[in-house]
């Protein structure tokens, strides 16, 4: 008897399905094409490329040391969050919004 579910129960879950096909059913924009280019990259170099950082150490270096104030990890958080940026702008793409 434990096995069945309660008339509540299944009533609840009923629910809860029609709830998610309305939802999968919304439509979506389309993505902007470089938010696809940058879900491919694999390096800060990547990144950078992209961003239009020059590709000498000196070039390099001039961007992050902008960050250096910062701990090492929110170095790294910060300075690829400001190349995605550039990448962004540069593309025309809509920058994402928090929340």
């Amino acid at each position: 008897m434990r096995s069945r579910m309660r008339l509540r129960d299944r009533i609840r879950l009923r629910e809860l399905m029609r709830q998610e096909a309305r939802l999968s059913k919304i439509v979506r924009p389309p993505e902007h094409p470089i938010e696809h280019e940058l879900r491919l990259t694999r390096s800060i170099g990547d990144l950078e490329r992209l961003a239009g950082v020059g590709a000498s150490r000196d070039d390099r270096a001039a961007f992050w040391m902008a960050f250096s104030a910062l701990p090492a990890r929110e170095t790294l958080d910060a300075g690829c969050a400001e190349l995605r940026r550039r990448i962004r702008l540069a593309a025309g793409a809509p920058m994402p919004t928090a929340g």
